[in-house]
């Protein structure tokens, strides 16, 4: 079985090397090809590509997370596609043989790895991660019949996942979500019938350190597009869950890192500041929802007449 991996790019001098180092030592044997989808780097970042003689650069002028999967998926010649992001490191050198196992069962469409910190990543993070990505064991998420689907029956990341081609093409990434395009993606991919497996022996090291900005701005994005994938009585759900998990977090950074806690309560009310006015995003001037985003171009892109006002919250 052939394998392409895929991984949208921009200006990713500084951690393309050790990536591209641990996938050539994947054992038993390396991906058959590497295609980045380039938004138009400014550094090294083709230089470094194109000294490897299994990769290939695609370049894309409009960036959209689903756009440069899609177009990855499309100039790949493998039938199992790999997703991964640039600041993603596998952690061992069987982090691809154990992705792609479960893909031997035909209604596995989609297989998606374990997270784990860098080291230098702060609380917040870790408890994220441990989380949402815990060690063990494999889940398999499947359609259940008699009710509707909510976030938590379709949680995916492309951070670190392999896909069937054939039902990536059938079922693409939608182009026009600002993020969260993994889980519209498994959401489709769940009504079609397929199955999703979360597999923990497959590991990538992979974490953020957000701002206080930069948390407000990438949950008014989150938020805002999970109310366009899921209908509202679905994310009443979610935000049960999502209260669920801040109960959890405080009991965690009070446990673990008491002198975090001031620190993360501002970090905590960036985050719902964010969430907060993301239901009103559509009806904010456009300049005003641009200054809230982390996506600045989605709202660039986007007119007045393509607004939603009447959206429900």
């Amino acid at each position: 079985m052939k394998i392409s991996v895929v991984i949208p790019v921009l200006n990713a001098a500084g951690t393309l090397p050790a990536l591209l180092e641990a996938l050539a030592e994947q054992h038993p044997s390396p991906p058959d090809e590497i295609v980045l989808v380039d938004s138009l780097s400014t550094d090294d970042t083709r230089r470094i590509a194109l000294a490897q003689t299994n990769v290939r650069v695609v370049p894309l002028a409009r960036f959209s997370h689903g756009r440069a999967r899609n177009l990855g998926a499309r100039e790949a010649t493998s039938e199992i596609i790999v997703l991964m992001t640039q600041d993603a490191l596998p952690a061992d050198g069987h982090w691809l043989a154990e992705l792609l196992e479960p893909l031997a069962d035909p209604q596995v469409a989609a297989v998606y790895s374990r997270q784990v910190p860098r080291p230098d990543a702060p609380p917040t993070e870790k408890f994220f991660l441990a989380y949402h990505f815990p060690p063990g064991p494999p889940l398999r998420r499947v359609r259940l019949e008699g009710r509707a689907l909510a976030l938590a029956d379709v949680f995916f990341s492309n951070v670190s996942a392999a896909v069937r081609r054939e039902a990536l093409l059938q079922h693409p990434f939608d182009e026009a979500l600002i993020m969260s395009e993994d889980q519209q993606f498994a959401r489709d991919l769940i009504l079609a019938g397929y199955t999703i497996v979360y597999q923990p022996s497959s590991v990538v090291v992979h974490s953020h350190r957000y701002s206080l900005g930069t948390a407000f701005r990438r949950y008014f994005d989150s938020v805002y597009s999970l109310t366009l994938i899921f209908p509202a009585h679905d994310l009443k759900v979610s935000a049960a869950m999502g209260r669920r998990y801040l109960r959890q977090e405080i009991c965690y950074m009070l446990r673990h890192h008491p002198l975090y806690v001031p620190y993360y309560c501002l970090y905590t009310l960036c985050k719902m500041a964010g969430v907060l006015c993301s239901h009103f995003a559509d009806r904010m001037p456009l300049g005003l929802a641009r200054a809230c985003s982390l996506h600045r171009y989605y709202w660039e892109e986007k007119s007045e007449d393509e607004r939603v006002p009447d959206k429900p919250l």
